[in-house]
């Protein structure tokens, strides 16, 4: 005798499905940081030396690798690592974006990489090393986004204007959790299109301040 499929059964069989195609969809995403071209309107005669420090407690313990940017969610809400598509550490993205912003405008500038720290000393001494005038870091103290089916992104980031002596001049604070939104058919999809908008934005909003673009002049 042949057995018709309950509903019940049809709908278990679906979300079995769903669920085995957004695990697999969740695993090995990667999103683009390098070439976001954010622009700003400050500009300056002196030289600019600019470092991020990745001070992210997961990041420095050794648990996340540098190039760690977020997590992306399986059907059970399991989380799998996220990366930058360059394979290079977030600090030296921030760095790229900065120095290119700043190069676009006109500014003389050099980026310095770092490693992950718990502070800024030996940041510091390397920038006041390059001779430059000014000198621009950037600690990163959170940035982390999370995709299920919508994306949320926490970021708490500080942007110092220091002289050529490394005495601080000025700095800049951002601290905020967003909902980027979402997609119910492509989660992973979505936040690729927003996470590097979102990257841009934030880049923007530390250049073309008013106390960041003051202290650089």
């Amino acid at each position: 005798m042949k057995h018709t499929p309950t509903i019940g059964r049809l709908t278990k069989l679906a979300a079995l499905t769903l669920t085995i195609l957004l695990t697999g969809c969740a695993i090995g995403n990667k999103h683009n940081y390098h070439d976001t071209n954010a622009t700003t309107t400050t500009n300056t005669d002196k030289s600019v030396a600019v470092s991020s420090l990745d001070r992210r407690s997961y990041v420095v313990s050794g648990k996340s690798s540098p190039d760690f940017v977020g997590m992306q969610r399986g059907g059970f809400g399991n989380p799998f690592d996220v990366l930058t598509v360059s394979g290079k550490p977030l600090s030296s993205e921030f760095n790229e974006a900065f120095k290119s912003a700043l190069a676009r405008n006109g500014v003389n500038v050099i980026a310095i990489d770092t490693q992950a720290a718990t502070d800024n000393r030996g940041a510091i001494t390397s920038l006041v090393a390059s001779h430059r005038d000014r000198l621009l870091l950037l600690n990163i103290n959170e940035w982390i986004s999370d995709t299920f089916q919508n994306t949320s992104l926490s970021y708490s980031l500080k942007l110092s204007v220091m002289d050529n002596n490394g005495k601080e001049i000025a700095a800049k604070s951002l601290k905020r959790e967003l909902n980027l939104g979402g997609s119910a058919f492509n989660p992973p999809g979505h936040a690729k299109e927003v996470i590097p908008g979102s990257f841009r934005s934030v880049v923007e909003q530390l250049l073309n301040s008013p106390e960041i673009a003051n202290a650089l002049k």
